[in-house]
């Protein structure tokens, strides 16, 4: 159990830094105008302070931010939690929902930290792969935006695949409960042919 508790501490811990320090050479490096192409056509780094959520959401909305990632934060914690001490990361799947809770997790953490401190988040990765292959503009994020990202889309596809699962499951229990009954149930006394009847007469 404390092992656990210690990769997922180690996870939020590792990831949350690297994202405060990109953020931070980001903000001092590229300052407000400059661009750093990386990759050309496919991947830029642009400084940009976001004073909403994602993709512009939310603008100026600082204290209702806080306050809902907060709450997000600490559920996700608590179920954490309560996921460890019931052991059901020793369930099959159980390890890689915690991977993925604290991505997710760090990734809140990073940019509740930006609001908090400064009021706005600290965006620099900019995908012009994007504006490549579809003339659109796309949102400029930063690291905390990618652990959130790929750790929903993780958690709803390991969802998906559990429900499938379970109704996959419970389809197989219902079928062998039915088999059940069949087998069980008396066979009747096979009708005496009308042929062997009038024979009889």
């Amino acid at each position: 159990m404390m092992i656990v508790l210690l990769v997922d501490f180690l996870i939020v811990a590792v990831l949350l830094t690297a994202d405060l320090v990109s953020k931070y050479y980001a903000a001092s490096m590229l300052g407000d105008d400059s661009t750093y192409v990386a990759i050309k056509k496919v991947l830029s780094f642009r400084y940009q302070q976001n004073t909403g959520a994602a993709f512009g959401m939310f603008h100026d909305a600082r204290v209702f931010l806080c306050v809902f990632v907060g709450i997000v934060l600490l559920a996700l914690v608590c179920f954490m939690g309560y996921h460890i001490v019931k052991k059901k990361y020793r369930e099959k799947g159980g390890i890689f929902l915690h991977v993925c809770m604290s991505m997710i997790v760090a990734g809140g953490l990073g940019n509740l930290i930006d609001r908090i401190a400064f009021g706005y988040v600290r965006d620099f990765i900019d995908y012009t792969v994007v504006y490549t292959l579809f003339k659109r503009h796309f949102a400029i994020c930063n690291l905390a935006d990618v652990y959130l990202t790929i750790g929903v889309i993780l958690v709803a596809c390991y969802l998906i695949w559990l429900i499938a699962k379970e109704g996959k499951k419970g389809k197989t229990v219902k079928q062998v409960a039915a088999d059940k009954e069949v087998s069980q149930a008396p066979q009747e006394a096979n009708p005496t042919h009308p042929e062997e009847q009038s024979k009889d007469d």
